[in-house]
C-alpha cells in the first residue's frame, strides 16, 4: 500500500484533487473571460493579476496567452493594484535573498524613452559610489533588453561574478557592502515568460516588475522611471508593500535616473507618507550639459568609463551624473542629509578611493 496521501487513479477510479491555481484562475473567468476584459479596457483586481501570473511562472500558460496578455495589459494601461498583484506574484515565486537591515537598491526601468541618453549604465556605477560612501547596497537587474549595455553585461566585463547564490550573495553585501543579484538566477521561473517579453520587442510590465520584485525586498531604494505616469504607480507599490524610504525618480526628457540636462521629478515614500519635488542639478552646484555628453556604449566602453569614473581619472559630466544618482542612494539609506550632503559624500568615495575599492572587493582579478 502506498502512502496514505498518495494518488490512487486508474486503481480505484479516484482522480488527484485540482490545482488551486487552477481552480483560483477558473473562478476569474479564466484565460478567455480575462483576456476579453482588458481588451474592452477593464481594470483587473491584485488578485485576478497574481492567478495570471502565477500560472505563468509555474508553467502553465501558452505563448499566445502570455503574449496577449502583456499587450492587452499595456494597451489598456497598467494599474498600482494589478501591479501591486503580479508582484506578490513574482516575489512568491523568487529564490529567497536574506539581506542586512538598511540595505539599498538603485536601479531605472529602461524602455524606449529611458535609453534617450545612451546606455551609460549610470545606476550601477552609482552602486559602487554609494557602496563606497559607507550604504549597503544590493542591486538587482539583468542583461540588456532594450538597450546596448544591461547592467549585468557590464558587471560580467568589470569581471564581477553574475551569478552568485543567494547565501553566497548575502555573504558579500554583508561582508563588502554591495553586491548584484541577477534576475536570472533569482527569478528562474522567469523563463517561461523571458522569450515571449523579448519577441515582443516592447516594453512591458515586466519593465516594472524588475524593481519592484528584488528578491531580498528591500524596504530603501531610487528608482527611475522614464515616465511620470509610470513613476507615480510605481510609488504607490511601494508605499502599499511598506517600503521605508524611496525615490522615484523621472529625470529630464524622459531618462530614468536623476538627469543633468535639466531638473528631474521626484516622488518621495518615506513614513508612508508620498511627497513630489524638482531636483535642478544647478541648484545643488552641477552644470547642466547637452544629453550628447552622456552618452555611453557598448559593455566594454561603459567598462572602461566605471573604471574611470571610479578611480577618478574621468571628471565631467559623466562622473557627475553617477555622482548625483549615488547621491540619492545616500540619502534613502539614511547616511546624508538631502542631496547636496549626499553629493558631496559620493564625491568624496570617488577622490579617496573608496569607489574603486568597492569595485575591487569583489572583482575576479
Amino acid at each position: 500500500m502506498g502512502p496514505p496521501n498518495a494518488s490512487v487513479a486508474g486503481s480505484c477510479g479516484a482522480v488527484a484533487p485540482p490545482d488551486p491555481q487552477t481552480l483560483a484562475l477558473e473562478a476569474y473567468g479564466g484565460w478567455p473571460g480575462l483576456l476579453d476584459r482588458l481588451c474592452a479596457g477593464e481594470d483587473l483586481s491584485a488578485d485576478e493579476a497574481e492567478a495570471i501570473l502565477t500560472e505563468i511562472l509555474e508553467g502553465e500558460a501558452e505563448p499566445a496567452q502570455i503574449a496577449g496578455f502583456l499587450v492587452g495589459l499595456k494597451a489598456k494601461g497598467e494599474t498600482a493594484t494589478e501591479t501591486e498583484g503580479l508582484v506578490r506574484a513574482m516575489v512568491a515565486a523568487a529564490e529567497p535573498l536574506v539581506l542586512p537591515e538598511g540595505t539599498i537598491d538603485i536601479v531605472g526601468t529602461g524602455g524606449v524613452a529611458g535609453r534617450r541618453h545612451g546606455a551609460l549604465n549610470v545606476s550601477t556605477m552609482a552602486c559602487f559610489v554609494a557602496a563606497g560612501a559607507g550604504a549597503t547596497v544590493c542591486k538587482h537587474g539583468n542583461r540588456k533588453a532594450s538597450s546596448t549595455s544591461g547592467a549585468f553585461d557590464l558587471l560580467e566585463i568589470l569581471g564581477v561574478e553574475i551569478e552568485m547564490g543567494p547565501e553566497a550573495l548575502a555573504v558579500q553585501v554583508a561582508e563588502c557592502r554591495i553586491g548584484f543579484a541577477f534576475a536570472r538566477a533569482y527569478h528562474p521561473a522567469m523563463r517561461f515568460a523571458g522569450p515571449i517579453r523579448a519577441g515582443l520587442g516592447i516594453s512591458t510590465v515586466f519593465n516594472v516588475l524588475g524593481p519592484l520584485s528584488h528578491p531580498g525586498q528591500p524596504a530603501r531604494q531610487v528608482i527611475g522611471a522614464a515616465e511620470a505616469a509610470l513613476a507615480d504607480r510605481m510609488i504607490e507599490v511601494f508605499r502599499v508593500r511598506g517600503s521605508e524610504h524611496t525615490w522615484v525618480v523621472t529625470g529630464d526628457g524622459g531618462l530614468d535616473e536623476l538627469a543633468l540636462t535639466g531638473p528631474s521629478r521626484v516622488l518621495e515614500l518615506r513614513d508612508g507618507e508620498v511627497s513630489e519635488f524638482e531636483l535642478d542639478p544647478v541648484g545643488v552646484g552641477l552644470a547642466t550639459v547637452d544629453a550628447s555628453a552622456l552618452v555611453g556604449g557598448s559593455p566594454e566602453d561603459n567598462a572602461a568609463i566605471a573604471r574611470a569614473i571610479l578611480d577618478g581619472t574621468e571628471t565631467g559630466p559623466r562622473r557627475d551624473i553617477v555622482a548625483l544618482n549615488a547621491a540619492a542612494g545616500l540619502v534613502v539609506a539614511g547616511i546624508a542629509d538631502g542631496i547636496a550632503d549626499g553629493l558631496e559624500r559620493a564625491f568624496g568615495s570617488i577622490a579617496d578611493g573608496s569607489a574603486a575599492a568597492a569595485l575591487a572587493s569583489i572583482a575576479r582579478d
